[in-house]
């Protein structure tokens, strides 16, 4: 059991995955494949954040949702050309800092 007054030590975890299947339209053919990643400590439930991923979405590269809690990552059947569903299009999420 759990005690309250001490930080939960994060011994084991739960990780979800969800396989997303990305087109150009409904029912339209698969350009491209993306793995949204979630991770919790299974004790506490406290849900972790990734780290040096800007957020966002992108077919070329990871990204994280703004929260920085999911990892948003695209992948590729290995016998693919090398250049599959990089025609996605994303989004960037910045931050702007407000001058004083």
């Amino acid at each position: 059991m759990t005690d309250p007054d001490k930080p939960c030590p994060h011994l084991d975890f739960n990780a979800y995955v969800e396989i997303n299947r990305l087109t150009d339209h409904d029912n339209g053919p698969v350009t491209g494949y993306s793995a949204d990643i979630r991770v919790e400590c299974a004790h506490c439930r406290e849900r972790f954040r990734w780290i040096g991923v800007p957020a966002g979405m992108s077919g070329s590269q990871p990204m994280c949702s703004p929260d920085e809690t999911e990892l948003r990552a695209p992948m590729r059947p290995a016998s693919s050309d090398p250049d599959f569903g990089l025609g996605i299009p994303g989004f960037a999420i910045t931050m702007r800092m407000e001058a004083p």
